[in-house]
């Protein structure tokens, strides 16, 4: 699939799109076809986007960008007051509003999912350490939160890393655990493995035999958990934090972000509709959006439906589709999405 890197060519690609079309704006998009060339359909004869088996409608602008209730975010971990002497720290809480929230701390691009967010190892200086989070909507809404954590004295002697944080549930997930020089020449006796950091331990026994790897099934916020016990009997523990997200809420999610663009041109809101672009190409897109004046709802029918793609940590390359149902013909374009510094997602390059 071919992205885009110049704002002409976006540009110039538009208004080749806009001509006789059929389609229409939609609170929900059109989502998720991924068989519409190989599912026989086409060679039965024309079938319009819409009526073709597998689309589905995404969970809807209310839920997904817009947001229905009182935008909030809080700090679960670390805690306000508390030290490390570790050079990086977890950040991650709870936070309330659309799934298209998006989280930074320290200006540094945080993950959510099903209310939760995660920024991994956020990089401390030694001395006092302010944590300053903020919750965005893509219409613009912001909520504050801070923490506060210090700096100093030694690493700690265990760690436990993850090879990727962040993944779409299944998600296998590689551990790394490291054991320092231990005091009084103790070695390690045992270590316990808690890949949730609830419940029964995964694993009890020999370093040596600790698992390397787990499958996260469910979407969600987990902390895995290591203790070790050396052979004085002194134990030490570390955590390190993983997010897992659901990838059809994100899919949809995605899908709702293109589908703002086509709902606030047929509301006439140019404004509005450029707050779905980077604000590299904002600018761009909000004066050609505004140029169209009484055009902006017929502009909106005929940008097409998000039918296929591909989604990744931080961007997602997606295929649009539109049918001209009287020619019988069918055209589409790529459209790429990342997320901002401020985690929200937004288009930016089409």
């Amino acid at each position: 699939m071919q992205a885009y890197d110049s704002r002409t060519t976006a540009f110039r690609l538009i208004l080749v799109l806009l001509g006789v079309w059929v389609g229409s704006a939609q609170a929900q998009e059109l989502c998720g076809i991924d068989s519409i060339f190989a599912d026989g359909l086409e060679a039965a004869g024309f079938v319009p986007i819409t009526q073709v088996a597998g689309g589905i409608s995404s969970p809807g602008l209310t839920t997904d960008i817009i947001g229905s209730g009182t935008l909030s975010v809080a700090i679960t971990s670390p805690g306000t007051g508390s030290t490390t002497g570790d050079a990086t720290v977890d950040v991650f809480g709870t936070y309330s509003g659309p799934v298209n929230t998006g989280i930074a701390v320290n200006n540094i691009t945080g993950y959510v999912s099903n209310g939760q967010f995660l920024i991994p190892s956020v990089p401390l200086v030694a001395g006092a350490n302010t944590l300053s989070i903020q919750a965005t909507t893509l219409p613009g809404s912001t909520a504050t939160a801070s923490s506060s954590v210090s700096q100093s004295g030694t690493a700690s002697l265990v760690s436990v890393q993850a090879d990727h944080a962040i993944g779409f549930a299944p998600f296998n997930v590689g551990f790394r655990y490291a054991v320092g020089t231990l005091p009084l020449s103790a070695t390690v006796q045992s270590i316990a493995v808690n890949f949730h950091s609830t419940g029964t331990d995964d694993y009890s026994g020999p370093l040596s035999g600790a698992p390397s790897s787990f499958t996260y099934t469910q979407p969600g916020l987990y902390k895995a958990r290591i203790v070790i016990t050396d052979s004085n009997s002194q134990t030490y523990t570390a955590y390190r934090s993983v997010l897992i997200q659901d990838l059809a809420a994100q899919r949809g999610m995605l899908c709702d972000v293109y589908g703002y663009v086509k709902d606030r041109l047929t509301a006439q809101d140019a404004t509005g509709a450029s707050n779905a672009y980077q604000s590299v190409v904002r600018t761009d897109f909000l004066n050609y959006f505004t140029g169209l004046g009484a055009s902006m709802p017929s502009t909106a029918q005929n940008l097409g439906v998000v039918v296929d793609g591909q989604l990744g940590i931080g961007f997602a390359d997606l295929l649009i589709l539109r049918d001209d149902t009287v020619a019988q013909t069918r055209s589409g374009f790529p459209m790429r999405m990342t997320q901002s510094t401020d985690g929200v997602w937004r288009i930016s390059e089409m």
